[in-house]
């Protein structure tokens, strides 16, 4: 039977409706198996960013609020980590097991701070953001989220209590070049540009006592010659010179005894010559093409190669008592244009503190091959975890080394290289500030004894005071 025209449209429209009616169910269908996916997956992402942020705290007070177990915990033997010396402070030895511990046994950390399936990036910066330092290196551990889908961040504010962390061998460099002689205890400096004329660069005041000996030191920026001189005049009008006129150089005046040295010029005054008021200084440069920067320092005993054993000897007692024979030490002094060992490492401080005392005060500066001496020596027999170098320089190289070569290099055979400057002005500082810089450590500035022997116990004992940081934790997957 054959069907009509209308009925066979009919047929058609009827199958092409519910044709139209199956698409749009699959595609309803489609749509919604989609929004659930999508809901599960963002549903996923906030219960996983909960996860890590309940997490993240949880960490954060681990770490904070406790000193861990066993109280002096380390890498071996620890069962609950946590960092805390007191309540707000950290222990910087605990943070370094810490970090020791993320790099030996990072799954360790994980199932002791309760991680689970999350991973665990922290480090520690001071409040402007700069990076605290641990031996030479950023105080930072763990693995960062590079790569991450899910990350936490929290941090927290403490106290960072940084303590003397032991197992050090120290290679100490003693200055004991000719300016060594010098005198120590200041009572005035300046520092400017020697020009060809006199000019009055400075007046100090001397006190009516005590009446001692005392000295003036001209120093400037070329070590090759010299070409400074100075003068002074005293408080009555007498005129004293090392200047390229009467009086000669060698014989300032009656009581006075006159150096001319390769960059410096020293005027040693004995007490007879004390007086009290006013003394003018002047000075000026002589046949050198260019101007030149000085350092004008007016001085009196105790002798710079004295003071400087009296604080060295004074610091190795420190050491001996604060390590309790744990810490070596090696010593170098100034030797011509060399530097030798006089100890090797000990820790037979006695014995060190017998070769300070053998030391005395003649020749050249040579900072840079003093450096690269004391690198390769510490490099090849220290036998403790912590390496450093040092300095101790009351001038500027004056035996052609390249001092910033020189730092570069020991830099990649010890820890740290330290430096201070002793009874120094600006133009020897320079060279000791960018050595402490590039061997991952601080210059120092020690205008006397005392001031020595403060030095030496920071470089040792690092910042005395405690400093406000920021613990930075990322926990993510």
């Amino acid at each position: 039977m054959r069907l009509s025209n209308k009925t066979s449209m009919r047929l058609r429209k009827a199958q092409i409706s519910g044709l139209d009616l199956i698409l749009a169910m699959m595609l309803f269908f489609m749509v919604l198996i989609l929004f659930a996916i999508l809901w599960e997956l963002v549903h996923y992402n906030i219960r996983s960013t909960a996860d890590a942020d309940l997490i993240a705290i949880e960490v954060a007070n681990k770490l904070l609020g406790s000193p861990g177990y066993p109280y002096d915990w380390n890498a071996s033997n620890v069962e609950l980590i946590g960092l805390s010396s007191e309540r707000g402070v950290m222990d910087q030895a605990k943070f370094v097991n810490l970090l020791e511990l993320l790099t030996l046994d990072y799954d360790k950390v994980r199932e002791l701070l309760g991680l689970g399936p999350y991973n665990l990036y922290i480090n520690m910066t001071y409040t402007d953001g700069s990076p605290v330092i641990i031996d030479g290196q950023p105080a930072e551990g763990g693995i960062p989220p590079d790569n991450a889908t899910t990350v936490s961040s929290v941090r927290r504010t403490a106290i960072y209590g940084e303590i003397v962390v032991h197992n050090n061998s120290i290679t100490f460099v003693f200055d004991s070049s000719g300016s060594m002689q010098w005198f120590s205890t200041s009572m005035g400096y300046t520092n400017g540009v020697l020009t060809d004329a006199w000019v009055n660069v400075y007046n100090v005041t001397f006190p009516a006592s005590p009446t001692d000996k005392f000295d003036f030191v001209l120093e400037f920026n070329d070590s090759d010659g010299s070409y400074g001189r100075v003068n002074v005049t005293s408080p009555s009008g007498i005129k004293y010179g090392c200047s390229d006129s009467n009086p000669s150089c060698t014989n300032c005046g009656t009581g006075c005894t006159a150096t001319h040295y390769s960059g410096a010029d020293y005027m040693n005054f004995t007490s007879a010559r004390w007086q009290e008021g006013v003394w003018k200084v002047y000075v000026r440069k002589r046949n050198h093409p260019s101007p030149l920067s000085f350092d004008l320092m007016v001085q009196t005993p105790a002798i710079r190669v004295d003071a400087a054993k009296s604080a060295t000897k004074n610091f190795i007692d420190v050491i001996s008592n604060e390590s309790e024979g744990v810490d070596e030490m090696s010593l170098y002094r100034f030797n011509g244009c060399n530097s030798w060992r006089i100890r090797d490492f000990t820790t037979n401080y006695p014995s060190i503190k017998t070769a300070v005392d053998t030391i005395t005060a003649s020749g050249s500066t040579p900072i840079a091959q003093s450096i690269i001496n004391a690198a390769d020596y510490t490099n090849t027999s220290a036998t403790r975890k912590h390496t450093m170098i040092i300095l101790v320089s009351d001038g500027s190289e004056t035996c052609d080394g390249d001092v910033i070569a020189a730092a570069t290099y020991a830099a990649n055979r010890v820890g740290r290289i330290c430096t201070v400057g002793f009874a120094q002005g600006s133009t020897g500082e320079a060279q000791l500030k960018e050595a402490a810089s590039i061997g991952r450590c601080q210059y120092y500035s020690a205008r006397n004894e005392a001031e020595l022997e403060i030095a030496l116990r920071q470089i040792y004992f690092g910042q005395l005071e405690k400093q406000k940081v920021l613990l930075n934790i990322v926990v993510w997957r």
